[in-house]
């Protein structure tokens, strides 16, 4: 067959091993593999060439399957490691909210010890805004989202193609970790007598929940600030008082003037216990949300700690978690 007579996609699209590994990963054990018409008619390949990669994939041990007649074929078991690297997967991107905040770190890390063992990184990103990390990952140019309970409940519609993992309470907003920041001795009014001039964030759907439930209306003058500066715009004297997640600082704010005080209304405490469960989100076919989704069904947890397999906790004996800039 000349080059001329394939089509685009047998030309310079995906080998048939990585789309049959790319299903398998998917499917799982006990999931049904398309027929191998189906790889023919998709790719653009011949049935002896779709035999020959499905061939290997057993040989090779990454797959064992099972052929129930007119049922179709069935996988029986899987090697997840030898099959992300016929699939030839690139890292996985999480991505998490700016500044890294201590418990996006945590889940950060355990999803990159979970992914280590197939002899993947896991590589990072910030966004603003749970809102912009999902449009990222519907555009692909991420696998996972991590937000807030609250958001996911706000953004994700029943049925709209999304997979999630909702982790337990606390593993986005700490305990105690929502923080009001003033200027010492406390909230009051600017000193020139004007009402309370409260920080709040419109691209954070929490950050605004929050601040209506602890700075009601009527309890000053709301003026748009980017939460994550929330101390700094009080140290400079463009807001008098707002609603801050904790993160590590060079300098303790105390030191710098301003005092960090917990919430106080009930209606704001309940709101952060409500929306603090971290959750990661994925669209209905990327790998790693299945990988990671078919983990906890199995209950495996997450977030558990385990010592490693010597040489398999990461894919050079590295940390599994890079940076990405």
């Amino acid at each position: 067959m000349t080059m001329a007579a394939l089509s685009p996609t047998a030309q310079f699209g995906p080998a048939p091993r990585e789309v049959i590994a790319r299903d398998v990963l998917r499917a799982g054990v006990g999931g049904r593999l398309p027929t191998t018409v189906h790889y023919q008619e998709s790719l653009g390949v011949g049935s002896g060439t779709v035999q020959k990669a499905l061939k290997d994939l057993r040989n090779e041990g990454a797959m064992s399957l099972v052929a129930r007649g007119h049922q179709g074929t069935f996988i029986t078991g899987l090697d997840a490691a030898l099959l992300w690297s016929a699939a030839r997967l690139s890292p996985v991107h999480l991505l998490l909210p700016p500044n890294a905040p201590p418990e996006s770190m945590r889940v950060a890390t355990a999803v990159a010890e979970r992914i280590a063992p197939l002899g993947a990184y896991t590589t990072v990103g910030h966004l603003r805004g749970a809102e912009t990390r999902l449009r990222a990952i519907e555009a692909h140019q991420a696998d996972i989202a991590l937000m807030s309970a609250g958001a996911a409940g706000d953004l994700l519609a029943a049925g709209a193609g999304h997979r999630t993992l909702t982790l337990e309470s606390g593993t986005y907003y700490a305990p105690g970790s929502l923080v009001v920041v003033t200027r010492t001795p406390g909230p009051g009014h600017g000193t020139d007598g004007a009402a309370l001039r409260i920080g709040i964030d419109l691209d954070s759907d929490d950050h605004q929940r929050l601040t209506h439930a602890e700075f009601p209306e009527g309890a000053g003058r709301y003026v748009p600030t980017d939460f994550t500066s929330v101390p700094r715009a009080v140290l400079l004297g463009e807001i008098d008082a707002g609603i801050w997640h904790t993160v590590d600082s060079l300098i303790p704010l105390d030191a710098a003037g301003l005092t960090v005080a917990p919430l106080s209304r009930p209606d704001a405490v309940e709101l952060a216990r409500a929306i603090s469960a971290a959750v990661l989100v994925a669209t209905r076919d990327n790998i790693p949300g299945v990988l990671l989704a078919r983990a906890a069904n199995e209950g495996r947890d997450l977030l558990a700690t385990s010592a490693p397999a010597p040489g398999s906790d990461s894919p050079g004996g590295d940390d599994p978690l890079r940076l990405r800039v």
